[in-house]
């Protein structure tokens, strides 16, 4: 086995790849919101289900069973297994015939993501050291953007010139070329500790009892329903009320989250190292901070006019929201044992992955639905982003009591 097969470049490397393919499957939804809609002839409400509820309840849930997994079985292999699942349930998004077949083809490709980020936190908090491991994540944290860039840039343009069933067969069908990819990472059988034969639910309680990891947990639940909730309904804002076309609403949100999540992300992650030396705590105000600055400029991107402004506020934006999340990881990975990586994941899966992207593009289409102003619904998670900046501060002083 090679030399570079065995570094840990090459491990972040693979996970960072097959990480930007499951944002992108999950991401490339909403831009097809507007062809779904007219076709199937779902409303807003029901849109919002499947862009959050439809996924993100089984994702929480399932992160449970691969966190356990991923704290005592080939983490590799559990991806691979998650890959298989969730690109083939993307593919199946291409023959829906309406709403109850588009919810089991989300439900499903929620159940394989969810193998994924229990399984790469596990090896990124186990190969990297606390010097790097706040970079390492910011760089994994990035797939998000890229994946984000990927779903809704190039899924804008695939939408139009291919139709959005098809772009559910493209997008399920290069994951399952990143397989051979996922399979090439190598991974030694750990030997089995007494910290890996705890009971699940003593280990979830004891997690769940410490309440600077609840308050992260709640803060980036809100954060990341906020973003999400925000990126899921301004295509289709800028769309319907401002006549925008959807390659160019495609160009300006998917070079946004391209280029404002790779430098949020990395930016985040860095930060996080810097102020980790100062102090455990000192991921959380990088965090706190990005999501207060993160609710004006969002505010800002929804009332701008020029398509310039437009792509600029929503960049700065972005970078601001996805600053959050390597820092909130970092100090998550720093405090909780590498024995219980796994586990710490899956409940940060449950809390971000699962209700916080559940609850976020619900809401918004609930208020579009109930006000009949998109306008006023995508500038609710501006108020989420600032309750998440509120509960970081606090985890962040009980961090720093003796």
């Amino acid at each position: 086995m090679s030399a570079f097969r065995r570094s840990d470049g090459y491990l972040l490397t693979v996970l960072t790849i097959t990480s930007a393919m499951n944002w992108a499957d999950r991401q490339v939804v909403p831009i097809l919101f507007p062809g779904i809609r007219a076709e199937l002839g779902l409303t807003d409400t029901e849109l919002g289900i499947i862009g959050g509820l439809a996924f993100s309840l089984i994702y929480a849930l399932t992160g449970f069973v691969f966190g356990v997994a991923a704290d005592r079985s080939m983490r590799v292999y559990v991806i691979a297994f998650g890959l298989t699942v969730w690109s083939l349930a993307t593919a199946a998004g291409a023959f829906v015939t309406g709403f109850q077949s588009l919810f089991w083809a989300r439900f499903f490709t929620g159940i394989g993501e969810a193998s994924l980020f229990p399984c790469a936190i596990s090896l990124i908090g186990e190969r990297f050291s606390p010097e790097s491991r706040g970079r390492a994540l910011g760089i994994f944290g990035a797939s998000a953007a890229v994946g984000a860039g990927l779903g809704i840039g190039l899924g804008g343009r695939l939408a139009e010139t291919l139709g959005w069933r098809q772009v559910f067969l493209v997008y399920g069908g290069v994951g399952l070329l990143l397989l051979p990819l996922v399979l090439s990472l190598p991974e030694e059988r750990r030997v089995r500790t007494a910290e890996q034969h705890e009971p699940p639910l003593r280990v979830l309680r004891e997690l769940l009892a410490d309440p600077r990891l609840l308050l992260v947990w709640l803060g980036g639940m809100l954060a990341i329903g906020s973003g999400l909730g925000f990126a899921a309904w301004t295509p289709s804002y800028f769309v319907r009320e401002r006549g925008l076309g959807v390659t160019e609403t495609g160009a300006i949100f998917g070079a946004g989250a391209l280029l404002g999540g790779i430098g949020g992300s990395v930016l985040g992650g860095l930060l996080a190292d810097r102020r980790r030396v100062v102090h455990v705590a000192g991921a959380l105000d990088v965090a706190w901070m990005s999501a207060l600055l993160a609710a004006p400029l969002l505010i800002l991107t929804i009332n701008a006019v020029a398509p310039a402004a437009i792509a600029v506020l929503g960049m700065a934006g972005l970078i601001a929201v996805y600053a959050i999340f390597p820092a909130l990881q970092t100090f998550m990975v720093t405090l909780v044992p590498k024995e219980r990586h796994g586990m710490a994941s899956a409940l940060n899966v449950f809390f971000l992955g699962g209700l916080g992207s559940a609850i976020g593009p619900f809401v918004v289409g609930l208020v579009s639905d109930r006000t009949g102003s998109l306008h006023t619904a995508i500038s609710v998670p501006a108020i989420g982003l600032v309750l998440a900046s509120t509960l970081i501060v606090a985890a962040a002083r009980l961090a720093r009591r003796p």
